[in-house]
């Protein structure tokens, strides 16, 4: 679901954002091309109130562009390929490039086998994973992407407490007649670490059974990593269904990760050189070899796409207008906040935090890019 905004916050227009980014991308190597598409993907994560991957993740980008970890202009490539499926090499570039070439190449074998499936080693952080599962929606097909990056060696498996997973999110998108599309996107762990990176700004504790203190009892401090606590799996602990996060988790790193050859695991490199434990910080210039996965279906394959969606609709409006807990306004189906954010973000601005918006000062400042966002 969308973050809540902080009332402390700047507010700044998209479209100025965007060209921002493209502008410090392109001022630190990438080619017109590759700038825009990886500032899409940030954007749109903010447009869509997913405050955790946006410009918050900007200043990471351009650290490990200046020091050589990730290539500003990668050569994807596919490395082999069948009718539908295919494994693409992101040739340590930005994980937006890689993944956007990518769900193209499932989106084609799609076209033309029914089912186009791929998956991607030697690539980095992506961004938001629904991004890609969304690129199907256009073609009138059911998108999937996966990715084994984010914090690796973070999460534990059920009943250890030795980190080995990433956040090793999954996002699922299907068309609707009537908008908001179905999106789903959401970290296989308890809690996605961007969500700890916006508390620790704001100074914010979280709800319990998301983390674990290393001495195995539950914490509601986000920086709880720093002192050898861990995030637990979706779900939390066995006796509240933490071993089915536990699954999905290792379902993520077989797809993105021993399926194409990519990190896996504790390996799986984190988003930026600063390990959370010092045994497991990558050295700058490191390359991350990051897995991802990509799948694109189509729905006529399996019956006519309006029927899909007019039954898609008719299914939420039964979910929505179910009967309610005490205290609860509305149902939501998942995509339906991020839809909500883009028509208030697209016409009044979007709302960055104080630190945020600062990190962006500096950006500025180093590569000599103005900063002309504000609205």
């Amino acid at each position: 679901m969308a973050t809540e905004t902080d009332t402390d916050s700047v507010v700044v227009d998209a479209k100025g954002l965007e060209q921002f980014i493209v502008t410090v991308f392109t001022a630190l190597g990438l080619t017109e091309s590759n700038a825009r598409d990886a500032a899409e993907v940030l954007v749109k994560s903010d447009i869509y109130g997913i405050e955790s991957h946006g410009a918050p993740r900007l200043a990471n980008y351009v650290t490990r562009l200046k020091n050589g970890a990730v290539e500003a202009n990668p050569e994807v490539v596919i490395v082999h390929e069948l009718p539908s499926t295919a494994m693409v090499d992101g040739a340590n570039g930005l994980g937006m490039i890689a993944g956007r070439r990518a769900m193209e190449v499932a989106i084609r074998k799609a076209q033309t086998t029914g089912a186009g499936f791929v998956s991607v080693r030697n690539s980095s952080h992506y961004g938001i994973a629904g991004f890609y599962a969304r690129m199907a929606l256009e073609h009138d097909m059911i998108g999937f992407s996966m990715t084994n990056v984010g914090s690796g060696g973070n999460t534990p498996p059920t009943g250890g407490t030795t980190g080995f997973f990433g956040t090793n999110p999954i996002a699922v998108a299907a068309p609707t007649k009537t908008p908001p599309d179905f999106v789903m996107d959401f970290a296989t762990s308890a809690v996605a670490f961007g969500k700890l990176q916006i508390a620790m700004r704001r100074n914010h504790d979280v709800p319990e059974g998301l983390l674990m203190d290393g001495n195995g009892n539950p914490s509601t401090k986000p920086d709880v990593r720093a002192e050898g606590g861990y995030i637990l799996p979706l779900g939390g602990l066995r006796a509240t269904s933490g071993h089915k996060g536990y699954g999905l988790m290792l379902l993520v790193d077989i797809l993105t990760g021993v399926l194409s050859g990519a990190a896996v695991g504790a390996t799986a490199s984190k988003l930026s050189t600063e390990g959370t434990r010092g045994e497991q910080a990558r050295p700058a210039g490191a390359a991350a070899n990051t897995g991802h996965f990509f799948g694109a279906l189509r729905i006529d394959g399996f019956r006519p796409v309006d029927e899909f969606k007019e039954e898609m609709d008719e299914m939420f409006r039964v979910i929505r207008n179910s009967d309610k807990l005490p205290g609860w306004e509305r149902i939501y189906v998942h995509g339906e906040d991020q839809w909500d954010a883009e028509r208030d973000r697209l016409a009044n601005g979007i709302p960055l935090d104080l630190p945020t918006y600062q990190s962006l000062e500096n950006i500025s400042a180093d590569l000599g890019v103005p900063l002309n966002i504000k609205r």
